[in-house]
């Protein structure tokens, strides 16, 4: 089981109090007794003295005094120690444990250990032991002090010994002692140890809680700045940092919000890669773009992409320091043209942190700068041809010999057509150079749709009756107004009603009619009987120069502008414009205005 901090703590001091104790007990039971001996072996040297001068007049007798014995008796009594008197040559003369009848069976004393000692010459007469004795069945501990004689000769020995049960006793109580102070001490400490683990240990688990709330990010807690000495530096420090971090991580967080709003709101696609050539980041223009989905990060850009153009790209940029660039033809999911820039991301020391790549879709200008080609190749072509026959005959006419006055008026006649042509063509391009540069200014009124087809079908009466066709403008007197520019919905009648004349066999009917749709808007639809369009041709028949029988159109005099002006001046209204055919059944041309 994992303890706890404050348990930890409180564990801790338990065990060194424990210990502590453990080791005073041991102490005092292995240095109390050899201290005890030391003191009782120095009392026993004190008391022996001064039994052997008591003695030593007694000794120095010859024979010695017979009341040795009694005298020692004596001794003991008043002392509590056993008093042994002894010969030179080791005979018990006097024991205070026997009376004087039994002295003659005591075994001779002289090799005890502790005569040997006081007999040494070069000690200090004085010898010590400890053992049994089988004289009283006891442990003694013996002291024994030579007599000598003023010569030096030894006159006998005085011993005293003090039973070693009464050391015990003592050691014993001491310990025992000892031993319950212990209990008493750990059982009045283990509170206040807990107490103090608590107290100690406090500061540091708000320290951790506080850095657990950071590393979730919650940064509302603080520590207490009560705290005083190195922890309250240690929480002072942990506030510091904990302030700092929400400092940066607010303005880390502000950044990434501001780049990724400005990746979200970018039209172009960008790609980040890591120093490892893996996808990190891919913003919502380019995850579009390709159709990607969240788990092209952590993927390289080859698996990516599936595209070996931009790994190579990709890998040019992490290892150069200029920007590269490629022009990048995607055919899946969709048809686009990229020009892609790649860069290397650098540290501030320089260290390479891996690529970024934005992607430009320029598919669109591609098909621009076609049409640009394609627009001035077409007028190129469309003036020459004018130009070019114009030019012939006013040759011809400007020649040293002219030609006859009625070939002269055909000339003329071709030159006058033509003209009108130019006419026509610079008019419609200046039409549709000011609709799409938005430089048209248009003059919004109601208006009468009926009136505008009318009129425009009554412009084109004549030429309607030389093929036999029935222009019909079939919209009710009181229609919907619609609110438009009245010159440019003539423009776009016009167009398209001239149109539908051309392209309609003889005897074919052109018909306008126009409905009601629900969000507040009119559908006017001008329908021939003609020859009728291939499908392949209607995406395309409101494109500048468009011709779907190129040969008959010059030949009607077509410039090629009409349905473009008619689909810019609709879209100026804020209308849309299409067109519906079938082969050999005639075609229907449909705009929508809003009602007035």
């Amino acid at each position: 089981m994992k303890l706890s901090l404050p348990w930890k703590w409180f564990a801790a001091l338990a065990g060194l109090l424990g210990a502590l104790l453990l080791i005073v007990n041991v102490c005092i039971e292995i240095f109390l007794p050899p201290y005890l001996v030391g003191q009782i072996r120095n009392d026993l040297a004190r008391d022996a003295r001064l039994a052997s001068e008591l003695f030593a007049a007694k000794l120095a007798a010859v024979p010695p005094a017979a009341d040795i014995n009694a005298v020692a008796h004596g001794l003991a009594r008043s002392t509590a120690l056993r008093v042994t008197v002894i010969a030179p040559d080791g005979v018990v003369i006097g024991e205070s444990d026997k009376p004087s009848e039994q002295l003659a069976r005591i075994e001779n004393h002289l090799q005890r250990p502790e005569v040997q000692d006081a007999l040494k010459p070069d000690g200090p007469g004085l010898g010590s032991a400890i053992r049994h004795s089988d004289t009283i069945n006891v442990d003694l501990l013996y002291v024994a002090v030579a007599v000598r004689a003023p010569d030096g000769n030894v006159q006998g020995f005085v011993r005293v010994a003090l039973p070693l049960h009464t050391l015990r006793q003592t050691t014993s109580h001491v310990n025992r002692t000892v031993a319950l102070a212990s209990i008493v001490v750990g059982a009045l400490a283990i509170p206040l140890l807990f107490w103090t683990a608590r107290r100690t240990t406090r500061p540091l688990l708000q320290m951790r809680d506080v850095a657990a709330r950071v590393a979730r990010g919650d940064f509302s807690q603080r520590v207490p700045p009560h705290l005083s000495g190195e922890l309250g530096e240690l929480g002072g420090a942990l506030n510091d940092m904990s302030a700092q971090l929400e400092a940066r991580l607010r303005e880390l967080t502000q950044d990434k919000a501001e780049l990724s709003a400005i990746l979200a709101s970018m039209r172009d696609g960008v790609l980040v890669v890591d120093a490892g050539g893996k996808v990190r980041l891919v913003n919502q223009a380019l995850r579009q773009q390709f159709e990607l989905g969240d788990e092209v990060t952590g993927k390289t850009v080859l698996e990516a992409f599936r595209n070996v153009t931009l790994d190579e790209l990709i890998a040019e940029a992490r290892s150069g320091g200029e920007i590269a660039t490629r022009e990048l033809n995607i055919l899946a999911p969709a048809e686009r043209i990229f020009e892609v820039n790649a860069t290397a991301l650098r540290a501030g020391a320089g260290d390479r942190l891996g690529a970024v790549a934005v992607f430009h879709d320029i598919k669109r200008l591609k098909q621009l700068e076609n049409m640009r080609k394609e627009f001035v190749a077409n007028v190129s072509h469309e003036l020459r041809t004018p130009l070019s026959i114009i030019k012939g005959y006013v040759e011809t006419l400007l020649d040293p010999h002219p030609p006859e006055p009625d070939a002269a008026r055909q000339f003329l006649q071709t030159i006058q057509r033509h003209s009108r042509r130019l006419e026509a063509l610079i008019g419609d391009l200046l039409s549709i150079s000011a609709l799409e540069s938005q430089q048209a200014r248009l003059n919004f009124e109601p208006l009468s749709l009926r009136a505008v087809a009318q009129a425009v079908a009554d412009e084109l009466d004549r030429q309607a009756k030389e093929k036999n066709i029935a222009v019909k403008v079939e919209i009710p007197a009181d229609f919907h107004a619609v609110r438009g520019d009245a010159h440019r919905l003539h423009q776009v009648f016009f167009n398209l009603l001239d149109n539908a004349v051309k392209y309609t066999h003889a005897g074919g009917n052109v018909t306008v009619t126009a409905v009601a749709s629900d969000n507040d808007g009119i559908t006017v639809c001008v329908a021939d009987n003609g020859p009728g369009i291939a499908a392949g041709h209607l995406p395309h028949i409101f494109e500048r120069f468009y011709r779907v029988d190129k040969a008959r159109s010059r030949e009607l005099g077509g410039t090629g502008l009409g349905l473009a002006i008619v689909k810019h001046i609709v879209l100026a209204h804020g209308g849309k414009a299409w067109a519906e055919s079938e082969l050999e059944k005639g075609s229907r041309f449909y705009f929508t205005l809003p009602r007035a």
